[in-house]
């Protein structure tokens, strides 16, 4: 048996592979995603979904995103990502602006505030990842990667 099952202290076996690995996948992103969690609502008292924006938002330099372009990139699909823009531009780690030519679009920008706290969670996130991940090497983190590239394309990513 392997040490799936006892994580999740499965008895039986599952149905099919398919089914054991989707569960693997989905445990694995668990397991990495709480210690992230917990570690920036302590230290930066924001959410996963907010460290996304923000790292959007600096990818975005001084062109900024409008919500429709934030809500394409997220990792996690927010459904209400105005609302996690408001939290965002309320702790002023992201600010609003009107497009001067059409009044109707607004773009979000990361605060030099933001930029900051990001530039403070680089080696963070190099630290976390690494330990996480890096004891798998070049070559088999490239394959795993290319892997879940393809289990992603299965649904016409």
């Amino acid at each position: 048996m392997s040490t799936l099952y006892r994580e999740i202290r499965q008895t039986k076996p599952f149905r099919f592979l398919e089914e054991e690995t989707y569960i693997a996948i989905r445990l694995t992103a668990q397991v990495m995603d709480q210690p992230w969690a917990r570690y920036l609502r302590k230290t930066e008292g924001i959410s996963p979904s907010q460290y996304n924006l923000l790292r959007i938002l600096r990818g975005a330099g001084i062109e900024g995103r409008t919500m429709s372009e934030i809500a394409e990139r997220m990792i996690n699909r927010d459904p209400d990502v105005t609302r996690l823009a408001d939290r965002t531009v309320k702790l002023g780690l992201a600010r609003r602006i009107r497009d001067a030519e059409d009044r109707r679009v607004v773009k979000l920008f990361i605060t030099q505030k933001g930029l900051e706290m990001l530039t403070r969670l680089d080696p963070v996130v190099e630290k976390f990842l690494k330990q996480a991940l890096g004891r798998m090497g070049p070559k088999r983190l490239k394959l795993l990667r290319d892997l879940l590239g393809e289990a992603r394309a299965g649904f016409g990513e």
